[in-house]
């Protein structure tokens, strides 16, 4: 399974493990602009899962690698929020007449050129 490692100026500061089969995302900010702050989101269809990663202070790097967990477990997530079912549901539903009409619009856009 495919984790999120974060180092923070060359050091491993933790592995991220998104819920089995399901993806990850990072975030790196400077909205304080005085530093960086970074975040790791994840999550599966019932729930969402956060992580808050420590500031990066100016001249600080940040790193990120997708490793493989091999069994080791990560860090816990710092927040973890469950999902309405519902509201899950209606967000597929809108994915899917997006997708179609994305598809549609590439069609419409292959054919136009052809002529």
């Amino acid at each position: 399974m495919k984790a999120l490692e974060v180092l923070v100026n060359g050091k491993a500061i933790g592995l991220y493990v998104p819920p089995e089969g399901e993806c990850f995302s990072a975030i790196v900010a400077n909205v304080p602009r005085t530093y960086m702050r970074a975040q790791v989101l994840a999550g599966s269809e019932s729930e969402n899962w956060q992580w808050q990663l420590p500031d990066i202070q100016e001249g600080e790097t940040i790193a990120f690698r997708l490793v493989e967990t091999n069994g080791r477990t990560g860090v816990p997530p710092h927040r973890v929020t469950p999902k309405d079912p519902k509201q899950v549901r209606e967000i597929k539903k809108e994915a899917a007449r997006a997708w179609d009409q994305a598809k549609k619009k590439k069609k419409k856009a292959k054919a136009k050129r052809k002529k």
